[in-house]
């Protein structure tokens, strides 16, 4: 079965369901938010006592999967998933997003589209991230599209925070910025000026550019990119189903049951349990694998977990013809 699943209407079900979506706890976010901070504080703490080239490379990568970590604890925040109560969570979610140089307000708006349901690929308002990667002719072409697209990701998004979000379709309307343009950015100038002081301060200021605004673009936006194509397009590639266009391809994504090392650094607050999340989006991310669970058991139209890593997966996507 391909597609978002309709839910049993079994009582006990929803009611297993709802004392998940009740069970609301700072305690897995805390954690999560301040392995973040440590990290990042180590990475800036090797650069200032030891400057040499293997520093560099390894403090440019690794900074850039921490920026990642920033962003999916935005992407939690949206839903008002992180912290608890609302304030705390509005608060951490403009935080984060503006370290990243997101505009929260607005990323919410646009990114709540993307979870209506039920949706055709062409209707999803995200299907610029990996429509193109389903697109292309797999192989080398897709592997280069994969890593150099990110450009166009960049792009979409400076256009976004000017002009709001469309659709792929000609005549969809226009997701209109409900905040104005100066109140996106004022968070953003804010802490991107505290980080330049900091950086001046504690390191050089070019440190600044070279190991904060670039891995985010680089790094932390291909790593997005990636995740983004293999759960939303494992389904459309692997299915055994065909479809006219990406008119008729349902907006679709997986469960993915991977290791330990990859749930910290690719998929962290959740995001390995992507279905589970898109068919209840209120339930919080550490609660998200006995959902998948429930749903798995009690659900037969629910697509079943994929078993393996991340990397595997994706290369293996990378080169399936569909």
């Amino acid at each position: 079965m391909v597609g978002t699943s309709t839910l049993s209407t079994d009582v006990e079900l929803r009611q297993q369901i709802a004392q998940l979506r009740k069970d609301q706890r700072n305690a897995h976010a805390a954690m999560h938010v301040l392995a973040t901070y440590v990290l990042i504080a180590g990475a800036f703490w090797l650069l200032r006592h030891y400057p040499n080239w293997a520093v560099y490379i390894f403090s440019f990568f690794f900074l850039g999967f921490m920026q990642y970590r920033l962003v999916m604890s935005t992407h939690e925040a949206t839903h008002k998933n992180l912290f608890f109560p609302v304030w705390l969570n509005e608060f951490f979610g403009v935080f984060h997003s503006a370290l990243v140089g997101i505009s929260f307000f607005n990323y919410r708006r646009t990114h709540l589209e993307h979870h209506k349901n039920p949706q055709s690929i062409d209707e999803d308002i995200d299907s610029y991230i990996y429509r193109p990667l389903l697109e292309t002719k797999p192989g080398l072409r897709r592997c280069a599209l994969l890593v150099f697209g990110v450009v166009f990701d960049v792009a979409e998004k400076i256009g976004r925070k000017l002009k709001g979000a469309k659709r792929r379709d000609p005549a969809a309307e226009v997701v209109k910025n409900a905040t104005p343009l100066w109140k996106q950015m004022l968070p953003i100038i804010l802490c991107q000026a505290g980080l330049i002081a900091l950086f001046s301060f504690y390191l050089e200021w070019w440190y600044y550019f070279v190991f904060w605004a670039v891995p985010v673009v680089l790094i932390a936006l291909s790593l997005d990119r990636a995740r983004t194509f293999v759960e939303h397009g494992f389904q459309y590639i692997f299915s055994n189903q065909s479809w006219e266009s990406f008119k008729q391809a349902p907006q679709t994504t997986v469960d993915i049951d991977t290791n330990p090392v990859e749930r910290f650094l690719f998929a962290p607050f959740g995001f390995a349990y992507h279905q589970a999340h898109h068919t209840y989006l209120t339930v919080p991310f550490y609660n998200l694998p006995k959902l998948a669970n429930l749903l798995e058991g009690k659900d037969s139209s629910y697509y079943r977990r994929v078993h393996g890593s991340y990397l595997t997966i994706m290369l293996k996507m990378l080169w399936a013809a569909k």
